[in-house]
Formats: C-alpha cells, structure tokens, sequence
C-alpha cells in the first residue's frame, strides 16, 4: 500500500446521504430497463420505418433512467455530517479528501493518506 503525506489546509463539514456509497442498479431493475429500452427501440424503428442505433440508444437511456428514478431512495433521506479535507502534498499537489470524521485532524497538522479515491483514508502524523 502506498501513502502520501502532506499538510492540512483546510477541513469544511458538509451533509451527505447517510448511505453515502452509490448504489448500483439491482438486476432486476437493470434487466427491467434494458428491456424496455428494447422495445422502444423496437417502436421507434416501426415509426420511422427503419431501425436505428441512435433511437434505440436514446429510447434505452430513457428507459434506463425512468427505471432508476422509481427505484431511487426517497426525498428526505437521512443525512450525516462528513468532512472535506484539504491537502498540500510534500511533492506539491493537492487534493481534497472526504471523511466520515476528522478526530486528530486540524488545519496546519501534517497527514498521511493511504490509498487512493474513495478508499482513501487520512491518518495524522
């Protein structure tokens, strides 16, 4: 595993779904979808006469996206309160880095993080 270290520069609370992670489509919602893009596509291709990529992609997409919106959580979900954390990296870069809490941290401490992305984690030096 690799590690960058580096200094705070800034620490900013910010609200976030209590389920954070994205979720991914389930199969059936998935398979729903493209199976009604499907005949979409079907449709569309009798209406204009000939069948067509683009109006199966869009009628896909449409279909795909009307499916995950009546699958997606409802308004008023839960929140949390996560940090956004600045970093100034000894090589010069900087990033910002979200974490579900900011014990030990402070603006000018100097931080490793380890891992990358969304699996990153910040551990003061």
């Amino acid at each position: 595993m690799t590690f960058r270290s580096g200094v705070i520069t800034g620490i900013t609370p910010m609200q976030v779904e209590a389920a954070a992670a994205p979720q991914a489509p389930s199969r059936s919602s998935g398979a729903f979808g493209r199976a009604l893009g499907r005949m979409a596509g079907r449709a569309a291709s009798r209406v204009t006469g000939e069948y067509t990529y683009e109006a199966y992609d869009v009628a896909n997409s449409a279909a795909g996206d009307l499916v995950n919106a009546a699958t997606a959580p409802t308004a008023g979900a839960r929140t949390v309160t996560a940090y956004m954390v600045m970093l100034r990296f000894d090589e010069g870069g900087e990033s910002a880095i979200r974490a579900a809490s900011v014990d030990n941290l402070r603006v000018g401490a100097r931080a490793r993080v380890f891992g990358s992305g969304a699996n990153a984690q910040i551990v003061a030096e």
